[in-house]
């Protein structure tokens, strides 16, 4: 039988400037005019890393041409704690900045093996002229394995700028960045790969040859692909299973995790959304919207196969999971790919003319081996064609269902808009043909046991229902019931907090903003006596200091933000009934429980703690929202909560 060799097209990392996760937005501080002299005053650390042996990562290139990288690692070891400097704002906040450079670079991709941002806080990642913002990224762009990844940014250097609340701690340092991926050129005639950089004769998937694929495109996305010695672009689908959950399996090729070494999936990055607004590339390079990390479910050589489940997708993407055919083996009268060529923007191609099954081998060479006949589909596209990172993207039939997914092939020897021959992964022998699950996608993509041959395609479900909830304390630690717990923002609501102090509201829609705010306005004399009067008059003597932060925040009757004796004034006046109740506060004040006092002796100093805690972009469960109760004109914990 006979054996045919092709070059064998691999996803090539590529330099971007789009935002790879989930991202609050904003304007560094350091950019923002308000603040221009004060940074000014404080100049930016920069850390050199060591220049990147170019002859040395090249020769390794022609030793592994199979393993295509334009990026190569650099160690680092940058946290707030050994590197950087501070700068305190005038309301209180505090800036740490350090800038990161690797002379010659292309462009920088900023991988974290440690990444877990506090509430409150926002860390940005940007070129010194601001050209390219990543970020804000906040306490929800963070994921279980508390890894992260930034970039690619164009250029040798980053800045790095992380924001945190007045009060908080900068004992501890929320990050780590352990490596830096080098942008290079690797044959030294062609750019890095990246936005605008495809062939040009590929077609936008909203001109007219995408105009029936306006649905199907929002289930494709580009792969940021990380290994231990480099990363690549892939391309690949979101699909449906039998059971409609919105389970978020996308399918890919299997070459793509041989591209390099040792894959992190907790490190890849999947970009949805990445396309022209229409039919033109456009001048300034779209935003995604992203997806950090994912498990590997399923693969197999024979077919090129890869299952892959993604972590969990924001609710409010609005993406789609596409359908499957695997009945079909032997027409498919026309087909169509969508794809991220070199990294790029969204393309589309078609052939017209009926897919055939390929009746003989495929040697890929090297590690990716031989793809045994009768296994592939092989089309000759007539409309658009395909380059590196086009891998893994669906091949969709006549009825727009996938019926495999790209693993390679030839273009014209002088014209490489011409492509000869692609081919793809054959879905149905993807289905069942592995020994075991993890080596074919039946029991993901048909949980249900149905048989089904066939899975049309079907919108991401709607946004879940969403809690948050919480508990309020005293800040002496006793529970507090019947607190009214006020809900604004995406949803208006009031609860009532049970006898242990907790309160949560469900079923909230997701994606949304939202504020907590406790309140409690009753018996003003609850807890209060001429003893207060008495020791608040020997703290203001400094004859005997109130020992804790809230009991001086007790005392402050009239909400001046200090304790002084116009507060023993309005305090005797309710002890008195002169005034039946605090005027210029309720009778309880509630504040954040992790809300940090920054000189306990004198509470007020600095940016004082908000009343009510802000939600922003709620995608999961917020819990633990916790508040601590502080009665006025209590100053010795007397009163009952």
């Amino acid at each position: 039988m006979n054996k045919y060799r092709f070059l064998f097209f691999l996803a090539l990392l590529a330099a971007s400037q789009a935002s790879a996760q989930i991202s609050a937005g904003g304007t560094p501080s350091a950019l923002q005019a308000q603040f221009s002299t004060l940074f000014a005053q404080n100049p930016l650390e920069i850390v050199q890393f060591p220049p990147l042996d170019l002859d040395k990562t090249r020769r390794e290139d022609e030793k592994n041409p199979l393993y295509p990288r334009f990026a190569a690692p650099v160690p680092a070891d940058i946290s707030t704690l050994n590197a950087g400097a501070w700068t305190a704002l005038p309301g209180g906040e505090q800036v740490w900045r350090c800038a990161l450079q690797s002379p010659g670079a292309l462009a920088l991709i900023l991988l974290f093996d440690a990444f877990n941002l506090p509430e409150g806080s926002a860390l940005y990642a940007y070129t010194p002229d601001g050209a390219q913002i990543k970020g804000a990224y906040t306490q929800q762009s963070c994921i279980p394995a508390g890894e992260f990844t930034i970039g690619p940014l164009q250029g040798d250097i980053v800045v790095l700028e992380y924001r945190i609340p007045a009060g908080a701690s900068r004992t501890d340092s929320p990050f780590h960045l352990n490596r830096v991926d080098y942008a290079y050129n690797r044959d030294q005639l062609d750019g890095p790969e990246d936005f605008g950089n495809s062939l040009v004769c590929h077609i936008n998937v909203n001109c007219p040859l995408g105009a029936n694929w306006q649905t199907e495109k929002k289930g494709i996305g580009r792969i940021l692909m990380v290994f231990s010695n480099g990363a690549g672009w892939c391309s690949g689908s979101l699909i449906a299973n039998t059971a409609a959950s919105g389970t978020p399996y996308f399918l890919s090729a299997h070459h793509c995790q041989l591209i390099g070494n040792s894959p992190n999936f907790n490190q890849w990055v999947f970009d949805f959304d990445y396309e022209a607004a229409g039919c033109s590339n456009p001048g300034a390079e779209p935003t995604p919207k992203s997806v950090l990390g994912c498990e590997r479910i399923a693969f197999r050589a024979e077919t090129d196969v890869m299952l892959l489940k993604l972590n969990p997708i924001p609710a409010n993407y609005g993406l789609y999971f596409n359908g499957w055919n695997r009945a079909s083996n032997t027409t498919v009268p026309r087909s169509t790919f969508v794809h991220h060529p070199r990294g790029d923007i969204k393309k589309v191609s078609s052939d017209t003319v009926a897919a055939i099954v390929f009746a003989q081998t495929l040697d890929w060479g090297g590690v990716f081996g031989v793809s045994p006949a009768n296994t592939h589909w092989r089309i000759r596209p007539q409309l658009g064609t395909f380059e590196p990172g086009s891998s893994g993207s669906p091949m969709f039939d006549q009825n727009k269902r996938i019926v495999g997914q790209l693993h390679g092939g030839s273009w014209n020897a002088s014209n490489q808009c011409i492509a000869t021959a692609v081919y793809f992964g054959m879905f149905n022998l993807s289905w069942d043909q592995g020994a075991t699950p993890q080596s074919r996608l039946r029991e993901w993509l048909d949980p249900g046991n149905t048989g089904a041959l066939t899975q049309n395609g079907y919108p991401q479900p709607g946004p879940t229902g969403v809690s948050i909830g919480g508990n309020v304390k005293s800040h002496w630690g006793m529970n507090m019931a019947d607190v009214q717990v006020v809900l604004s923002g995406g949803a208006s609501d009031t609860v009532l907090t049970d006898a242990a102090g907790n309160y949560l509201f469900e079923n909230l829609p997701a994606g949304q903003n939202y504020t907590v705010t406790p309140v409690l306005d009753l018996n003003d004399l609850n807890g209060v006596t001429t003893f207060d009067l008495v020791l608040i008059s020997k703290h203001l003597l400094g004859q005997e200091p109130l020992n804790a932060p809230w009991k001086i925040i007790a005392g402050d009757a009239n909400k001046s933000n200090s304790l002084t004796t116009f507060d023993i004034v309005e305090i005797r006046k309710v002890i008195l009934g002169i005034n039946p109740t605090f005027t210029a506060v309720n009778s309880w004040r509630f504040f954040p429980a992790n809300a940090v006092i920054t000189d306990p002796a004198n509470p007020f100093a600095g940016t004082f703690p908000a009343e009510s805690v802000g939600l922003a972009n709620v995608q999961w469960n917020a819990t633990g929202i916790n508040f601590v109760g502080v009665k006025v004109g209590d100053t010795n914990n007397t009163a009952a909560p």
